[in-house]
């Protein structure tokens, strides 16, 4: 676990925000030079605390959805969960691949565009490893909220907007705009001039393309990936079962105000309110269910939760778009 002191955490809550910030907005922003701003990235990257720097799009822009799976595994061993893992991870259709500890072992998250694709990579992938699943669990987005790590920073720093990932507003694409999403989804810090030499564009038409890309929200926001066990946290998908579904609306208010609460998945086949957080310990997220519980009493019929231990993939862009260009 790394120790922080209040610049770096600031520093890491204002790339959280925006990853493209320029290092002289960072260095305003946090009251240090360009140069200590540089050079305290730098060793956050090599200490393996920043991953990356993650493009966030609205995948329904593009008229796909994110169909998840949770998979409980039985007789394996760990060549083979790692070939299942693989065979996740290389799939064009796959954007999130996650090992977890809970009542499943591994959480896959399909983007497709219809569900004929998704059943072809299913029955592709129980093919060659169905002996090897005792039980799933398979739900769709509507929406994945995000929330910043407020946690990071002391309260009047904390900034508690929401991003949406589910408008379902079709967006009118050319070939360059994928190419475009295909460069910065996991390097969303890359240069414009970088990025003009790649695309084989002029950096005023990267430009031009990237402000219409941000105008209408295709990129929602440029966000960090961690490694939040060097941050001494833990993260964990948490599921509500609720007695009383009008409690929706200010349970949502509670997660929007809570400063560890950094996702909302709304589905359809999953629980009826879930959320994702990222904790210090067991017991913290204990406490977090008994206060949620004591605020609304009676009202929640059970819950379950997953802690999430390796992220294999993680990326919201369309690959199979490419593809089809």
């Amino acid at each position: 676990m790394l120790t922080l002191d209040k610049k770096d955490r600031q520093i890491l809550f204002e790339l959280d925000k925006n990853s493209r910030e320029s290092i002289n907005d960072l260095a305003r922003k946090t009251k240090l030079s360009r140069d200590v701003v540089t050079y305290r990235m730098k060793r956050l990257e090599k200490e393996g605390l920043i991953k990356n720097y993650i493009t966030i799009i609205d995948f329904t822009k593009f008229v796909h959805h994110i169909i998840r799976v949770y998979l409980k595994l039985q007789t394996t061993t760990q060549e083979i969960e790692q070939r299942m893992i693989q065979f996740f991870v290389h799939h064009k259709n796959t954007l999130t691949v996650y090992k977890i500890d809970g009542k499943y072992d591994l959480a896959v998250g399909f983007l497709v565009q219809d569900l004929q694709t998704y059943q072809q990579c299913w029955e592709k992938f129980l093919t060659l490893f169905r002996p090897y699943i005792a039980f799933s669990n398979v739900s769709i987005f509507l929406d994945y909220v995000h929330y910043h790590r407020n946690y990071l920073v002391e309260k009047k720093l904390q900034d508690y907007t929401s991003l949406s990932t589910g408008s379902f507003v079709p967006f009118q694409y050319d070939p360059k705009d994928l190419q475009l999403l295909n460069q910065i989804k996991e390097n969303a810090r890359i240069s414009l001039l970088e990025l003009s030499q790649r695309l084989k564009m002029t950096p005023t038409g990267v430009k031009y393309k990237l402000k219409n890309l941000e105008k209408n929200k295709v990129i929602v926001a440029y966000k960090l990936l961690i490694d939040t066990a060097k941050l001494g946290y833990e993260y964990y998908k948490v599921d509500l079962e609720l007695e009383d579904m009008s409690i929706i609306p200010a349970l949502n208010q509670f997660i929007v105000q809570h400063p560890h609460i950094i996702y909302r998945d709304i589905t359809v086949g999953g629980s009826d309110f879930e959320f994702d957080c990222e904790l210090r310990s067991p017991d913290e997220l204990r406490a977090l269910l008994d206060e949620i519980k004591a605020l609304f009493p009676q009202k929640i019929r059970c819950y379950s939760y997953y802690r999430a231990l390796t992220i294999y993939k993680y990326s919201y862009f369309p690959e199979e778009l490419l593809h089809k260009s």
